[in-house]
């Protein structure tokens, strides 16, 4: 009865972790509709392609140079919660952020080279290159990644929701006032960087507010004491950081080559296209963070047979979840882009279509890559996105010459495939490992 009330008590954490963090992007959802349908009909085709690679290359540099802070703040923090030690998760706390700040700043160095380089393939002005560069100087300088691990570590993914929702609502604000005031590529890059500045902000106040000890600066300051008290975290932190390479850092590449050979005006449909279908990545996303410290306390307890119950009530939740969406996907995928961008966008719909398949196989997933990070498996889960990675730009290199933006789409989808496939055989390879473990320590004298 005990070992049901605890595998009940897990999955119902979850899914409170969950609501909350949709409760959060569902206002959010709403607001990008119409943030992005005033980006679009205001820069038209071609200002609209320019402002989402410009955008793109941000997210691109900073993929590059993230360290996936929230990950190790979760991973390792795990266990100074439990033994109630507030200096040793501050100390933690204090080399995140000098992983989060070292990172920014080597991102505005590759940003320098990055704008120069890709300015004349794109098409950029000098004035449009400048504000490309300063535009990723603040995306970089915006940390926050270590403030969500704190905020999800303890549990308190309301105050989370309350923070993240700031994004869309600064930049519906942004927005309106880029529309009415300077409705130029500029004007919207200067409201979504405020956006991005203000929602930082909105993250530290929420640590400061709720777990103050968390920010000690005497213990902050001793963050380099932190890789002796946490065996394994530096390979853990670089794992990380070519995991958020190959994942957020190639899909947005895939645009800037959709921009750099078919042009801006086709880099804006694929964008617009990608952005709709994301609203399935975003709920693999979302899930993604609740169950990860759920599955990092099984882990650290050594429940595998619980670690292997969340998974599949989750995977069994997530393939529900995106059978709905993904009908609705279809069936309001046209109206929704001609509500959204207006009739010269409705050739944009087989990209919605084949982007939403690919984000539907990844949601499938969406509790293997956690599982394996959560069981000390990161590097498995680096060696399935490295492999879909090679698969999507051999794709790419044999469709986009003949197809275009619909050959990176397609490229999307094989990725997904082989992405769903490796992930699910490596997660069952790890928990049985995992399993094996568990009754070793169990069966122990």
């Amino acid at each position: 009865m005990n070992t049901m009330s605890r595998e009940n008590g897990l999955l119902k954490r979850t899914l409170s972790n969950l609501a909350w963090l949709l409760a959060g992007k569902g206002v959010g959802a709403v607001l990008s509709l119409i943030y992005l349908g005033l980006a679009v009909r205001t820069l038209k085709s071609e200002g609209f392609g320019q402002f989402t690679l410009v955008f793109s290359t941000a997210q691109a540099i900073a993929a590059f140079v993230s360290f996936q802070t929230w990950q190790i703040i979760i991973r390792y923090g795990v266990r100074h919660v439990t033994a109630q030690d507030e200096s040793a998760l501050s100390r933690l706390t204090g080399f995140c952020i000098g992983l989060d700040v070292s990172g920014g700043i080597a991102g505005c160095l590759i940003s320098w080279g990055g704008v120069t380089l890709l300015g004349p393939l794109l098409g950029w002005s000098n004035a449009l290159s400048n504000a490309a560069l300063a535009f990723c100087f603040v995306i970089l300088l915006s940390v926050r990644s270590t403030a969500v691990g704190l905020l999800r570590l303890h549990d308190r993914f309301g105050v989370g929701a309350m923070a993240d929702a700031v994004t869309p609502i600064a930049r519906f604000i942004g927005a309106i006032a880029a529309t009415l005031w300077n409705p130029t590529v500029t004007g919207f890059l200067i409201a979504w960087a405020i956006a991005d500045i203000i929602t930082a902000i909105a993250y530290w106040v929420c640590v400061l507010w709720t777990m103050p000890r968390s920010l000690r600066m005497s213990d902050l300051r001793q963050g380099w004491q932190a890789p002796r008290e946490n065996p394994g975290i530096w390979r853990f932190t670089w794992l990380t950081n070519l995991n958020s390479i190959i994942g957020t850092g190639c899909n947005n590449i895939v645009l800037l080559l959709v921009g750099i050979f078919t042009g801006a005006t086709d880099a804006g449909h694929y964008r617009l296209a990608y952005q709709l279908s994301q609203a399935l990545v975003r709920v693999s996303e979302m899930f993604s963070r609740a169950v990860l410290p759920e599955l990092a306390r099984a882990h650290a307890s050594q429940e595998a047979d619980n670690i292997r119950l969340l998974l599949r009530r989750s995977t069994g939740l997530a393939i529900v979840v995106t059978v709905v969406i993904a009908v609705a996907l279809a069936a309001g995928g046209r109206p929704v882009l001609q509500l959204v961008a207006g009739h010269a966008y409705l050739t944009a719909f087989p990209l919605l279509v084949t982007l939403g398949i690919a984000a539907s196989l990844d949601l499938i997933g969406v509790s293997f890559e956690p599982a394996l990070i959560a069981t000390g498996h990161a590097g498995r889960a680096l060696q399935v996105r490295i492999a879909r990675t090679g698969v999507l730009f051999a794709t790419l290199a044999i469709l986009m010459p003949y197809l275009g933006t619909m050959g990176a789409a397609l490229g999307m989808v094989a990725s997904a495939i082989l992405g769903l496939g490796l992930s699910a055989i490596t997660t069952r390879k790890a928990l049985a490992k995992a399993q094996k473990l568990s009754d070793t320590l169990t069966n122990r004298p």
